[in-house]
């Protein structure tokens, strides 16, 4: 048996906290040149009411403002499918959106997005993988069973030696560059992560208090342990083991987030100067204020860095999008694993099979997925920009790096990209 941590599972609630059935929720943003009295007037003559905003701090050139509101759910009519570049399959959730907005007079200026809740990552034994996400309890005490002896030798994990970070560490751990993991939040305390993370965010609460961002699930923590967990010969050690974590928790102890949450966790990063980002989450249908909020990100110079899917078909959201690094997984013999999602998104692969990494109740566990993928390639950027590639270009810059450094390990292009990076070749 095996466990798989999913970024690419779509579980729609039926309900949600403070929504009542008589009224929806969207996020709602314009298009650029909309002046803030005629945004105002617009949300008036929708008949919303504003619960929140989501602003960046970018100058008129550079921002990004969308309005998480509150209106009659008889406001829709009959949603229209609105249909994704490629879809897998048909849901009307973003259709009865635009029904919406163009039942009460929404124009052109407007982009009018209902706020689902969605569970964007599942954990789970292959056998049993129509089961709910397991919580942490159920996890406690019984996942060593799980890890393979060939795993983990010594501190370091085999997809962090198959990545050859240890051959770069001699000239950078990636000291000082700031990197945040939105997901689930981060255990800061965790013996392996104690000292690294710096700050963070809950997206969820709209708080950045200490404790708010603290992972109740266990997802965050294991992709934060594969990026930077500590180099001290104990427990294991990350692929940039100096960065600055920033847990970004846009998802609750079931990995549930509404759409306003994953953007409010892109922007806050972004508004903070965050270099690189982890997000191994994802849906198969996308949202443009989602995308909206990533090339706002990247436009500030943040690398977004998210996991390929584990539908084992298209690429999901998202990854999907030409503003993020898509990363896909590999097993422990150089071959796609069969969850992975692939196709002409996909930039890279790393590993993604059996990967130890940190766990809430201070110890470690083995899971699967392309959400484990994701945080190799992480730190893969993460030493790249300290070693100035993102002074060369911003992401760009970061990318040609990655792609320099990276060599293609036998798979189709739409399986593997541009191949597997070698730390080695970013000091060179």
């Amino acid at each position: 048996m095996r466990l798989i941590a999913a970024a690419l599972v779509i579980v729609l609630s039926t309900a949600v906290e403070g929504w009542t059935a008589s009224t929806k929720r969207y996020l709602v943003g314009f298009k650029s040149g909309v002046s803030s009295m005629a945004r105002s007037q617009k949300l008036q003559a929708l008949g919303a009411k504003t619960l929140a905003t989501i602003k960046s701090n970018g100058t008129s050139n550079d921002e990004f403002e969308a309005y998480v509101v509150e209106a009659p759910a008889d406001a829709a009519v009959t949603p229209k499918s609105r249909q994704p570049a490629r879809p897998s399959f048909k849901m009307d959730i973003f259709g009865a959106s635009q029904d919406f907005a163009a039942g009460v007079g929404a124009d052109d200026d407007m982009i009018v997005e209902e706020d689902v809740r969605v569970n964007w990552i599942q954990s789970e034994p292959m056998a049993l993988r129509a089961m709910p996400l397991p919580t942490m309890a159920a996890f406690t005490g019984g996942l060593a069973k799980f890890t393979p002896f060939s795993a983990i030798k010594g501190e370091i994990p085999w997809g962090v030696k198959r990545v050859r970070a240890p051959a770069a560490w001699d000239v950078t751990e990636g000291k000082g560059v700031k990197v945040a993991v939105i997901d689930t939040g981060i255990k800061a305390d965790h013996p392996d992560l104690n000292g690294q993370v710096v700050s963070g965010f809950n997206a969820i609460t709209d708080s950045e208090a200490d404790g708010a961002w603290t992972d109740d699930n266990g997802h965050g923590t294991h992709v934060a342990g594969t990026i930077a967990a500590k180099r001290d010969g104990k427990g294991v050690v990350g692929v940039a083991p100096q960065v600055k974590l920033y847990a970004v928790k846009v998802l609750d102890a079931e990995g549930s987030g509404t759409i306003s949450d994953i953007v409010r966790g892109i922007i806050w990063a972004a508004n903070n100067n965050v270099q690189v980002a982890n997000m191994s989450l994802g849906s198969s249908l996308p949202s443009d204020l989602m995308r909206r909020a990533v090339r706002y990100a990247s436009g500030r110079g943040m690398v977004v860095v998210a996991a390929a899917g584990n539908s084992g078909g298209a690429v999901g959201y998202p990854a999907a999008y030409p503003e993020t690094i898509a990363v896909s997984a590999s097993d422990g013999d150089d071959k796609l694993a069969e969850f992975s999602s692939r196709g002409p998104e996909v930039d890279f692969v790393a590993p993604g099979h059996y990967i130890v990494s940190t766990w809430p109740n201070n110890n470690t566990v083995s899971l699967s997925g392309t959400s484990m993928a994701a945080p190799h390639m992480t730190g893969l950027a993460a030493l790249a920009v300290a070693q100035g590639a993102r002074g060369l270009g911003g992401p760009d810059g970061v990318f040609a790096a990655l792609k320099k450094a990276a060599k293609t390990i036998g798979l189709p292009p739409e399986q593997e990209g541009n191949g597997m990076v070698d730390a080695s070749k970013l000091v060179e």
